[in-house]
This record gives C-alpha cells, structure tokens and sequence, in this order.
C-alpha cells in the first residue's frame, strides 16, 4: 500500500501520536479559576473500540473506475474521514459517537477519475464529502447523508501535481498536497507559497482554497483567495476552470463561486 490514505496524525485529535503536549499546572489553575474544576475525558483506546455504523454496500463500479486498493472501508479509515478538529468533533470522539462515519474512503488519482467518481455517486444516489487534511472546526467534513442512506470520504490526497511557470512567478498546485509539502517543493526552485495559517502543517491546497483559509500566522501575505489568479472545480454536472488572468473588468467572478466554497 502506498503512503496514502494518510495516517500518520492521532485517530483521535490534532498532531502526531509522538506531539504531545500536556495542559501544564499553571495552566490549568488559571483554567479552573475561570471555569472550573477541569476533568480528563476518557477516549477508546484503539480504533477498534469505536463503535461505527454497518457499511452499506456501494456500487462496484467505484472500485472499477479507482482501483480496488483505493476504496477502503477499514474502521481506521472510516474513523479518521467522520469528523473535523473542531471542539464538537472531537467531544464525539471521545463519547464514542461516530455513527454518521463514511461507507467508504475512496481516492481517485486524477481529474478523469474524480469526475466518474462524482458521476456514479449523482446516479446511484450516494452522498458525497470531499476530505482533505480534514483540518476542519466548522464542520466542512462531517460526514452529512442528508436524505441519502450512502455516503463516501472523498479523499483527495492523491492529486499532488507541482508546475511552475516562471515568467509570471505562479503555481499549479495539487488540491492533494499539505501546506509543507507545496512549500518544500516552490522552495527547490526558489520561491514560497506565502500562506502560513495555524493548520499549515496538516491542512490541504484544496482545504485553504475551500475555506478561503486565514489566521493569524498568515498575516504577511494575507488570505489565501488573494494568492488565487485561477482554480479548476470538478462537479458531477462538469468541469469549471476560471480564467487565468486574476483580474478582470467583467463579471460576475466564477472564481468566488469556488474559493470558500466549504
């Protein structure tokens, strides 16, 4: 198997298993003066002590169009595309309430393989979630099936291409790639991707696209939209891609319609 689908942060919260950084005394004094006495939440030991729903069965023309390796319906996966890292969906962690996990994680590797994807999904009726670092606090990953009884992860970790035209100093960037990894592969030819939101280390090109990403460690060149000059969506009804030229005296502006879309 290769490296995807990721697993190398905590199943259960933010950062990797060996990051830990417990709440120091003074801390937590100056806590429970404001709050409270605090009281440490118990959590399921193992990903096999989550209790997740029963899969429901999905058409095998998913596998067909992604490949079998890339439709995974193993608790871990499951567990890791149902919630966000937002203070409620990390509370349902440790309640053990993920009943509304995905069928499936499927990933497709290309734009061609998203679109069939998409198309199967908008026929048979299956609800679709795009997933990305799955940094989310707003509940952009939640796993909604709305009035669907079917309802798959659509991890896009797998779309990581890198191009880079030097003449106007931009990127195309995967909507796949993590924030250090974009950044470690502009600085091998110079440049910066000049974003650096507090979910940097784990959130996605897509995921700072959807959520018009901000925060207060991307103050020095702002918003991500305002780095955007172009975004191509993929849909189940087709493909828009906005013009490459950022400005423009027309409108009304697609690429708005795309960037903060989440």
């Amino acid at each position: 198997m290769s490296e995807f689908p990721r697993r190398d942060t905590r199943w259960w919260g933010w950062g990797t298993p060996e990051g830990q950084a417990p709440l120091g005394p003074d801390a937590r004094a100056i806590l429970e003066g404001e709050i409270g006495e605090l009281k440490d939440w118990d959590r399921p030991a193992t990903i096999e002590d989550l209790t997740l729903p029963a899969t429901q069965a999905l058409p095998s023309s998913l596998a067909a169009t992604v490949g079998d390796e890339w439709v995974l319906t193993g608790a871990e996966d499951r567990a890791r595309h149902a919630h966000g890292q937002g203070y409620v969906d990390l509370a349902r962690i440790r309640i053990n309430r993920l009943e509304g996990a995905p069928d499936a994680v499927v990933l497709p590797a290309d734009a061609d393989s998203l679109h069939a994807v998409l198309s199967i999904c908008a026929e048979e009726g299956i609800a679709v979630v795009p997933f990305g670092g799955g940094t989310s606090v707003v509940g952009g990953v939640a796993p909604l099936r709305g009035a669907h009884t079917r309802l798959i992860s659509l991890d896009l970790s797998r779309f990581r291409g890198v191009s880079v035209d030097r003449q106007s100093l931009t990127a195309t960037l995967g909507a796949g790639l993590r924030g250090p990894e974009a950044e470690a592969l502009l600085l091998e030819q110079g440049l910066t991707i000049g974003h650096f939101p507090q979910s940097f280390e784990y959130a996605t090109i897509g995921g700072f696209a959807a959520t018009r990403s901000a925060g207060q460690a991307s103050s020095g060149y702002g918003r991500f939209d305002s780095l955007v000059s172009s975004i191509r969506m993929v849909s189940p009804v087709g493909t828009l891609s906005t013009l490459e030229t950022p400005h423009t005296a027309a409108g009304p502006s697609l690429r708005e319609v795309i960037v903060g879309s989440e």
